[in-house]
């Protein structure tokens, strides 16, 4: 079964079980009564810079947010384009909605690429947030709350880091260079929550890079699964200019 909707995107709604993309197996990939979903393929208009249906953007001095509709030069339908001339300086997005996740599935996916894969930090994930001055206040210690995967500074290899209530960061790190982004190469990650409200287990959040399981989650305790969050994209320099980043898509799934 396939969906073609109005911004030209062309992909096959999943019923069964993904074999390449297992946390899609049997979770909500459109809306129905059981699942809430959200896809955004980037092939809309930006006002203020901030695409359509997203609530704000965080955009430091010397960063731009710019969207690109299909073309050679972006090599996708539509994108999200994050730059910035010197390093610290980024940008972030978040959705206005907000949800309650204690005990129910969801996941998170994007598919993004950086022409500077040990010079970017690029995140994406839950967040309560509590600050949102600096676009790094989604997914650092300043939130209080909050699940995200992706590159940090000087390294290509994507990193699981969660919180809740500020209890301290909890970072997981994948084992081997297989997960490590490279430059100008599209990759697609995945956030899974199995919704297990056991009081404490291990891999319960998972996260994936193109379709293959790259680290879990060790403590419950920290996971924020009881507070309100809000899907989020950012990106930044590292220690200099991190060129461009290209978002190619956003989806977020959750049971209602």
């Amino acid at each position: 079964m396939s969906r073609n909707n109005s911004f030209g995107v062309n992909e096959s709604v999943v019923i069964g079980r993904d074999k390449l993309y297992p946390y899609r197996s049997l979770m909500g990939m459109i809306n129905s009564a059981e699942w809430i979903v959200f896809y955004d393929d980037f092939n809309r208009d930006v006002a203020t810079n901030v695409p359509s249906g997203w609530d704000a953007a965080i955009i430091d001095i010397g960063a731009t947010l710019a969207s690109f509709e299909t073309s050679a030069a972006v090599n996708a339908n539509g994108v999200v384009r994050i730059t910035s001339d010197a390093a610290s300086e980024g940008v972030a997005i978040y959705l206005p909605k907000q949800v309650y996740l204690s005990g129910k599935k969801w996941f998170m996916e994007v598919k993004v690429r950086t022409a500077a894969a040990t010079d970017s930090e690029i995140q994406f994930g839950l967040t309560d947030r509590t600050a949102v001055v600096n676009p790094e206040d989604l997914y650092t210690t300043v939130a209080a709350s909050y699940a995200s995967f992706g590159v940090f500074d000087a390294s290509a290899t994507p990193v699981l880091t969660y919180d809740k209530a500020n209890a301290g960061p909890v970072t997981n790190t994948p084992a081997g260079s297989s997960f490590a982004m490279a430059n100008d190469t599209y990759v697609t990650w995945g956030l899974f929550y199995n919704g297990s409200s056991a009081a404490a287990t291990t891999g319960e959040l998972i996260a994936y890079v193109n379709g293959s399981e790259a680290t879990r989650a060790g403590t419950r305790a920290q996971i924020p699964d009881n507070v309100l969050l809000s899907p989020f994209i950012g990106a930044r320099g590292g220690d200099g200019a991190i060129g461009t980043i290209d978002f190619d898509y956003v989806r977020f799934a959750h049971q209602r």
